[in-house]
């Protein structure tokens, strides 16, 4: 080692470059950060070229053919990974390089690598990943160093499995590029770490109760309006998907290149959950909306409770319910009013019906007693007359909000069906768009 200057290309004629060949084994992927694009990596490097100032006669060393030496003590290629995001350089100085007779020298150390890494995370959580990893030369153009692959693939034979990524390959590609700084090219090394998502975490605990929730929501259009809890629980559902879409935002980086897919699923369906709510306010309004003594008009009666109880097999229902005639019982008929005689009931006629009115809403007039009796049966009359008329409305009231309760039944009914079809097509069409690897 007398002479030797570490600083110097170990080359006979300087305008040759020195070949450097690199290979890179892969031991593990310790992280991948999407949120900032990083992964992190543990590596082994192979570096391989010829020190012709480190020649010996083995026979004259009484067959040494290798030596181990600090690799601080020979000239060392200054490869440097030009995607590091690491604040300093890293130092390999305490790892011994193996140098043999014949100058060839065999440098391997294991390594950290952080390197940038940018993600395409429009199939989340369906995606594959590729992270290229650039060697070369910092300061010796390819004219004085001529970096090569070592071979045409990285090693991945002790390579530890990751719980959340697939390593499907890692090819190595050589690239010779111009700067706009120099005129002289500038050879490269290029690792490309391909992994693949497992996507089976991602499915159990952000698609699957995404899935149930959006279910739930169709169950709003089962519940009876008389139960008061439809719009409380299209609110709480919104919010509940609405906490899963920010745990997949905290997840994903903040790019506006594309969406993911979870992400359009899960905003599908807070569109969904969001006209759902609405439509069931339209429902209810329309359930209440005959104590206002409003009657449905023909045109809805026609459209909803004809055609479109029809299409949901409601025709039984709606005959049930709608349009019912009013019942003998329940009518009073002025002109068959009993005559009273002496203060005793004569007996009444056939078609005469007695209701107890005792038990009705209705006030009864305060008769003073009078001698006169066709003053007293006027006031009789007059009283059943009122009576009638308030029977009459109030049948008339009771069928009104029947026949907008059933107006609202079928059209509730209808978006039940509307709406699961359309979640099942849209569910259907966002995760069809998933890609198929070979």
């Amino acid at each position: 080692m007398v002479n030797y200057d570490v600083d110097v290309r170990p080359v006979e004629n300087t305008s040759v470059p020195i070949v450097v060949k690199l290979g890179m084994a892969l031991n593990q992927i310790i992280d991948v950060d999407e949120v900032n694009q990083i992964i992190v990596s543990s590596v082994w490097f192979r570096l391989r070229w010829n020190d012709f100032k480190l020649r010996w006669n083995s026979s004259s060393y009484g067959g040494l053919s290798s030596i181990r030496i600090s690799s601080g003590r020979i000239w060392r290629p200054d490869l440097t990974l030009y995607t590091d995001v690491k604040e300093s350089a890293s130092t390999f100085t305490h790892y011994n390089a193996i140098v043999s007779a014949d100058g060839s020298i065999s440098w391997n150390f294991p390594a950290i690598v952080r390197s940038t890494c940018s993600l395409n995370v429009r199939y989340f959580p369906y995606d594959e990943q590729r992270c290229p990893l650039k060697f070369g030369s910092w300061t010796f153009d390819g004219l004085q160093l001529d970096l090569k692959n070592l071979s045409m693939s990285g090693d991945s034979s002790t390579y530890v499995t990751n719980g959340e990524w697939e390593l499907k390959d890692i090819p190595v590609v050589r690239n010779e590029l111009y700067y706009n700084c120099c005129p002289e090219p500038y050879p490269d090394v290029t690792f490309t770490i391909i992994i693949r998502r497992q996507s089976l975490f991602y499915l159990f605990n952000l698609v699957l109760p995404c899935a149930l929730i959006v279910a739930i929501t169709i169950l709003v259009f089962y519940l009876p309006p008389e139960s008061g809890e439809k719009v409380s629980l299209s609110v709480t559902v919104l919010l509940a998907l609405t906490v899963f879409l920010q745990i997949v935002a905290q997840t994903m980086p903040a790019q506006s290149e594309v969406v993911p897919l979870i992400g359009e699923y899960f905003g599908a369906a807070i569109a969904l959950l969001s006209v759902s709510t609405a439509l069931t306010v339209i429902v209810l309004n329309l359930h209440f909306r005959g104590s206002h003594n409003n009657e449905v008009p023909y045109w809805m009666r026609k459209v909803v409770l004809e055609y479109m109880a029809k299409l949901l097999f409601m025709t039984e229902t709606v005959k049930r319910n709608v349009s019912s005639p009013k019942k003998e019982e329940t009518r009073v008929y002025p002109s068959h009013i009993p005559h009273l005689a002496n203060g005793k009931k004569t007996p009444h006629y056939p078609n005469t019906s007695v209701r107890d009115l005792r038990k009705e809403p209705l006030a009864i007039l305060d008769l003073e007693p009078q001698n006169d009796t066709n003053s007293l049966l006027l006031s009789i009359s007059k009283t059943l007359d009122k009576f009638e008329v308030y029977l009459e409305e109030k049948e008339v009231q009771e069928q009104c909000e029947t026949d907008w309760q059933l107006v609202a039944r079928v059209v509730d009914r209808f978006l039940l069906v509307v709406f699961s079809l359309i979640t099942l097509i849209v569910s259907v069409t966002i995760f069809s768009n998933r890609p198929t690897y070979d």
